[in-house]
């Protein structure tokens, strides 16, 4: 747990101290009994901080395993009451390693590396650089080895790379032996600073002593996939060259968590796809390289586990990899200062519930992905009958589709009452997401968006001819095509 001098030790600190001015909030929570923490959190107009937010002073619960098959009963319960149980499962976590320390991390000369003052590796679990002609401070990189379900150091935890860090950065991928680079966050979000583009769109550039290449890249709806030839140059001559694949998350929004958890499901078998078995760790950054870099490394690890023991343990897991980096699995919140319409749970606890949501999505539709060689094989398994409940394969995909939980929440304003006379079918309402003009969704293939009009024009409503007409003329659609069924 934070104490308010072990935070503010990593706060007091700015780059420059000329026209910066600070502003403080103070968050009291205060212990039903005795206990009042009190921890002042300070913004730099100059620097980025992620803002934690301290966990709730319940006594620590222990969590056990969880059978895969009473996941589905599981996730219902601990998602009601707005999601109440996942809150209670989430602040009982540690915050890290009570013991260790963050000596080099903290180091004056070492600051200007760290993109938060607050976000620093462990000084047992950092990733050493190689030193450079003997200075110390040559071997530091904000970044953390992490576990995964088995296998040791499987990843590597990093900050979004800066623009005096990324020579640093490909460094540690060389000497690592790294063959993928995970990519959870965009160059900019919020108008803000993320990451720093540490890769050549084309041709070449020499970042330090390590010359890479833009070999080729592949744009989908979910992910953009990049190769780069990596070649070390060293002051007796060039290394072999090696490649080096970087998948690059893309839809994962400014605010909270993707929508719905497949498009993560498919970017991580492809993560596990293209890394080669004798290839070094996985380098995964977001932006700190804790929220978003542990939402996909937990989600990774109990995958495996579930193929091997049945069963998940996601509160287990988390607790074991913040002993190699703090807060891993935490949500920005500094969104609920620009942003105070969103919830806590949508600000702090939704990264821990949708690892929660992803899992189950895998445990209950697998796989979903087919190769085009391999459709008449699965069209003949789905036809042939299936004991012990007599039911056709293609039923039992059918079945399997109609369990889905539906997140009311994503529908409230199709549920407005000034678009509810907007509706032909009360049950089938556009996410929130999407134009609350008209009832419509958007759908996505690859990079291409398509508008999919799921209703035809109310006789009841003629009025929604106009928003249905704007529509189509302010997203460009050059082709409608209209099914009616005249018997209705």
């Amino acid at each position: 747990m934070f104490t308010s001098s072990h935070l503010l030790g990593h706060l007091l600190y700015k780059r420059e101290l000329q026209n910066y001015y600070f502003s403080y909030i103070t968050i009291i929570v205060r212990n039903v009994k005795t206990l009042m923490f009190t921890c002042i959190l300070f913004f730099y107009t100059g620097e980025q901080t992620v803002v934690l937010l301290p966990r709730s002073p319940s006594p620590s619960k222990r969590y056990f395993p969880i059978p895969l098959d009473s996941l589905e009963d599981q996730f219902r319960i601990c998602s009601a009451d707005d999601c109440k149980l996942f809150r209670e499962e989430f602040n009982s976590l540690p915050c890290g390693y009570q013991h260790s320390s963050f000596e080099e991390a903290s180091r004056v000369i070492n600051r200007d590396k760290n993109r938060y003052p607050n976000i620093l590796p462990y000084d047992h679990s950092r990733v050493l650089l190689t030193q450079i002609d003997g200075y110390s401070c040559t071997d530091y990189i904000n970044a953390s080895y992490i576990d995964g379900y088995k296998e040791k150091n499987k990843f590597i935890a990093a900050q979004g790379p800066m623009h005096d860090t990324v020579a640093d950065f490909w460094r540690m991928v060389w000497e690592q032996k790294t063959a993928t680079i995970v990519m959870l966050t965009n160059l900019k979000e919020r108008k803000e600073d993320k990451c720093y583009q540490y890769w050549p769109d084309q041709g070449c550039w020499m970042y330090g002593n390590v010359r890479v290449a833009a070999e080729d890249f592949t744009v989908l709806v979910d992910y953009t996939m990049r190769k780069f030839c990596v070649q070390y140059q060293g002051s007796d001559g060039p290394r072999a060259p090696c490649l080096v694949t970087q998948l690059h998350f893309t839809n994962w929004p400014d605010f909270g968590v993707p929508f719905s958890p497949i498009g993560m499901l498919k970017f991580l078998k492809k993560v596990k796809t293209v890394n080669p078995s004798y290839a070094g760790p996985i380098v995964v950054h977001c932006s700190a390289g804790v929220g978003r870099t542990g939402t996909f490394i937990v989600i990774d690890a109990m995958v495996d586990m579930m193929h091997v023991e049945q069963r998940l343990d996601v509160f287990g897991f988390v607790t074991r990899i913040r002993e190699q980096r703090s807060q891993l699995v935490q949500t920005d919140v500094s969104m609920t200062l620009s942003h105070p319409s969103l919830t806590t749970l949508s600000t702090f606890q939704m990264q821990y519930s949708f690892i929660y949501q992803a899992l189950l999505e895998y445990y209950l539709y697998g796989d979903t992905e087919l190769d085009v060689s391999s459709l008449e094989g699965h069209l003949q398994k789905l036809h042939n009958t299936r004991a012990p409940l007599e039911r056709l394969g293609l039923e039992e995909e059918f079945r399997k589709l109609t369990n889905v939980r539906i997140m009311k929440e994503n529908m409230r304003t199709g549920n407005l009452p000034a678009n509810m006379k907007k509706n032909r079918v009360l049950q089938i309402i556009p996410c929130k997401e999407y134009p609350d003009t008209l009832n419509c969704s958007i759908l996505h293939y690859n990079a291409t968006t398509i508008k999919l009009l799921t209703e035809g024009l109310l006789h009841r409503y003629p009025r929604s001819s106009v928003p249905h007409g704007g529509g189509l003329l302010e997203d460009g659609v050059g082709v409608q095509v209209s099914l009616y069924c005249h018997a209705h």
